[in-house]
């Protein structure tokens, strides 16, 4: 099979399990050198243990993405290290649920913080490295709860929602030498979905709801993301790519 990447420097945020961590190693079979991150200390340095199994061009940085000294030291450093970031994928998610009228202003800025926030300052940061090389990648990571109403998700889908029209935005600023798309997930067999799933009635409930009766798998996510972070993608920016079964293939059908 003919790899995608020759050595590409790809940095990936919230790689610690699912779709960050399938597309690290999708990426690492690819040819890439990977760069994870995520808050947890002892399942990002079991991640990084399971990915060098199959390439040892992976290192990973403990930190919290919504700390703007933290990402942007982590950036400047992998930069520094490798002379270059050539892929950059904002997939770090923080959700926080609940009534719109019980909800705080720290809990709905909760959900803007590692969605939004973070996403601006990785994109600041590495757009004018990107820029000077003439060359380089950037896939965020929404949600299809940024495409339609969900109740007692109404932070979440605000923070996912600007997401798509930051990508659409960022994506004409770093133009001409710089692609920015957007993937939009719907739901994936990933612990947290596990998580937020945790009886069979609510699986069945939710299988039911999408055409293609079936949950996706991280692998299909991780394959549209190295996609669109690689050459194969060249003419594509500014693009929102829905990956969700067909769940929102009709916003009016109530699914």
């Amino acid at each position: 099979m003919e790899k995608k990447f020759n050595d590409e420097v790809i940095y990936i945020t919230g790689a610690s399990a699912g779709i960050g961590f399938t597309t690290a190693q999708e990426s690492l079979k690819n040819g890439a050198t990977v760069v994870i991150t995520g808050r947890d200390k002892a399942k990002l340095d079991a991640a990084e243990n399971e990915l060098k199994k199959v390439s040892n061009k992976v290192l990973s940085h403990n930190l919290d993405v919504s700390n703007e000294s933290e990402i942007v030291s982590s950036l400047e450093e992998v930069h520094r290290k490798f002379g270059r970031i050539d892929g950059l994928v904002n997939n770090a998610p923080s959700i926080h649920t609940g009534r719109i009228v019980d909800m705080d202003l720290a809990a709905w800025k909760t959900n803007f913080k590692a969605n939004l926030d973070a996403v601006f300052l990785t994109t600041k940061t590495v757009l004018p490295l990107m820029k000077e090389a003439k060359k380089g990648s950037i896939v965020n990571i929404a949600s299809v709860v940024g495409l339609k109403g969900v109740a007692y998700m109404s932070a979440y889908g605000a923070a996912k929602a600007g997401l798509i029209n930051f990508s659409r935005a960022s994506a004409i600023e770093a133009a001409p030498f710089v692609r920015v798309n957007c993937v939009i997930p719907g739901a994936v067999l990933t612990p947290a979905t596990e998580r937020a799933i945790p009886d069979e009635a609510m699986m069945q409930a939710t299988i039911d709801s999408i055409p293609l009766k079936r949950i996706a798998e991280p692998n299909e996510l991780a394959q549209p993301i190295i996609f669109l972070l690689s050459s194969d993608a060249s003419f594509i920016t500014g693009s929102s790519l829905v990956v969700d079964g067909g769940k929102t293939a009709d916003l009016n059908a109530g699914n």
